[in-house]
């Protein structure tokens, strides 16, 4: 068997990051309930770790992912012991960095891809992803600072959850209605996330189909 050598990880970094998200997303379906409140920040350092990945061949920013994933580690473990509503929202400042850095660097390997594989189609997939996950810790952090900003959030790791879900029902412009923003606040929040995901909707599958039909006609040649 051979064995991977650390240069090689970034070949599936982008595979990595869409698996890690999907298990961000999807994780806690296989986790008993009771359980959710103490695996949700595993959930979301395991997906830290995939933007090291990410990062690997620029050391600068590598190094960077490193501390803040140490960071997020610290601060999740003084969260479970003092549930603090400033705790709480440094470390949601900081899963937005995280999740803003990661999107760049995604959006723009994808802009610069030559070729439209399996690489260029994890990393549409896990652009959208991220965009719905930067929408949901906005969304969150506008409900810690305006309290009822959403209906029919619940409480606990339910309104996280919830906010999730109705980050990606508005970024897919479904609106299934079940969950509404109250707030001026909300409401602004909500119309943006959706004209940004209408707008990666088209922008990026031009990209993908013009890549596609350059590939093909390169092909030919």
């Amino acid at each position: 068997m051979k064995k991977i050598k650390p240069k090689e990880l970034p070949v599936v970094k982008h595979e990595l990051l869409l698996l890690s998200l999907l298990i961000l997303l999807f994780g806690q379906l296989f986790i008993p309930p009771a359980y959710h409140e103490l695996t949700r920040p595993l959930l979301f350092i395991q997906t830290i770790f995939a933007g090291v990945i990410l990062f690997y061949e620029k050391k600068r920013w590598r190094n960077v992912f490193i501390a803040l994933l140490t960071t997020t580690i610290i601060m999740e473990l003084v969260t479970y012991f003092n549930n603090d509503i400033e705790i709480n929202s440094a470390t949601g400042v900081i899963y937005m960095f995280f999740f803003l850095s990661v999107s760049v660097e995604t959006y723009r390997q994808m802009y610069n891809a030559k070729e439209v594989g399996i690489a260029m189609i994890a990393a549409v997939f896990s652009g959208f992803i991220l965009l719905c996950m930067i929408a949901s810790l906005f969304f969150m952090i506008i409900e810690i600072f305006h309290p009822e900003s959403f209906s029919n959030l619940g409480s606990g790791d339910d309104k996280f959850q919830n906010l999730t879900y109705f980050s990606f029902i508005t970024t897919l412009t479904i609106g299934y209605g079940d969950i509404t923003p109250l707030t001026m606040h909300a409401k602004k929040a909500t119309m943006l996330i959706a004209l940004l995901g209408n707008f990666y909707t088209v922008f990026v599958t031009g990209i993908v189909i013009g890549k596609y039909l350059n590939q093909k006609s390169s092909a030919k040649e």
